[in-house]
């Protein structure tokens, strides 16, 4: 499956504020099974993609790679 999801968006966001994935993952309020899931481009809830732009402050639009 391809993935739509814009990674590097999500990856500058945990190394420019020094986080660790579960870090990252508690803030979101996600799952590391679903971070994992959204990075290959696997399944998972669209909620999921809603918690991780409200975290990281963009609208959700910008999360998908055009």
């Amino acid at each position: 499956m391809k993935n739509f999801v814009n990674i590097k968006l999500i990856c500058n966001f945990i190394r420019s504020n020094q986080l660790s994935k579960s870090k990252f993952c508690k803030l979101c309020k996600i799952s590391m099974s679903t971070l994992n899931r959204i990075m290959t481009g696997k399944k998972f809830f669209l909620s999921s993609l809603f918690r991780i732009a409200k975290t990281i402050n963009v609208p959700i639009c910008t999360l998908f790679v055009r």
